[in-house]
């Protein structure tokens, strides 16, 4: 691991514990990475908005890829530097879809995420956990006219987000998506669909910031345990999944780590210490 030059990491399930935290463990790793010179690019389906504060309160935290890979935030100039923002085109099929649907429909713009009022104010059909509920009040903003918004925004959007409790409409819902052909379609769960920019995922978000810092996909070891994370790990001189992860994610990655909640981000990272010693 020698090479390696950038670590780019998915954030829930891959970087954090189930509790959403940055261990002591995981916190002197990526400190070490740093006094190395090895970039750490938190790379995740959220806005920036929702990124957890101890992420955004690492103090040597440049870029960060969110959305998707539809936006690359420059954590020190205070902007984003790259934006890859869905068609009209796309946003008007995706609702004339996502309105009739009994699912969660949310929209991100500027790093943050909205969702319709109505639905914000009752959660309890989708049959969601307490700490999914949780997440959602702190995170999201409710609209009043959700559809008119969205709709009058879709120029600036980074992603939609439909959340699933019907997991056959789920697949019937991702094969129409796809048929589309005018956005990206993946998933951070086996619960949601989440759609971007065709020219939107994080390998071509990381394969812009390798030419920004003028490195090499050897140089990039990625982290993942999700279906969005599938491009980055398939980009990556190394890419590793987590042993928490999806199976067809462990099955295209070069090394599978140690699952999130044992310490398996830090043990990778170590090793790249390790390796440079």
């Amino acid at each position: 691991m020698k090479h390696i030059k950038l670590v780019a990491s998915d954030l829930d399930g891959t970087l954090l514990n189930k509790n959403k935290e940055i261990t002591p463990r995981l916190f002197d790793a990526l400190k070490k990475l740093d006094e190395l010179g090895i970039y750490f690019v938190p790379s995740t389906g959220r806005p920036f908005g929702t990124v957890p504060q101890a992420i955004k309160e690492l103090p040597f935290l440049k870029y960060v890829i969110t959305s998707n890979g539809a936006t690359i935030y420059d954590a020190t100039e205070k902007k984003n530097i790259i934006e890859n923002y869905l068609t009209p085109e796309a946003v008007d099929a995706v609702i004339e879809i996502a309105r009739e649907l009994p699912v969660i429909t949310e929209y991100f713009i500027e790093g943050k995420a909205y969702i319709a009022k109505k639905v914000y104010d009752d959660l309890t059909p989708f049959d969601l956990t307490e700490s999914h509920v949780t997440y959602i009040k702190n995170s999201r903003t409710p609209v009043e006219d959700f559809w008119d918004e969205m709709k009058r925004n879709n120029t600036v959007l980074e992603n939609i987000n439909l959340v699933f409790r019907d997991m056959e409409l789920r697949k019937k819902t991702w094969d129409r998506l796809k048929a589309l052909g005018l956005a990206s379609v993946t998933a951070a769960t086996t619960k949601n669909i989440e759609i971007t920019s065709l020219y939107a995922t994080k390998a071509k978000a990381l394969e812009k910031l390798c030419e920004v810092l003028g490195f090499a996909r050897e140089n990039v070891l990625a982290m993942g345990d999700g279906d969005n994370d599938m491009p980055m790990i398939q980009f990556a001189g190394i890419g590793v999944a987590m042993a928490n992860g999806e199976e067809h994610i462990k099955q295209a990655a070069d090394i599978i780590a140690d699952d999130c909640n044992d310490f398996g981000a830090a043990k990778i990272l170590e090793q790249i210490i390790e390796s440079k010693q």
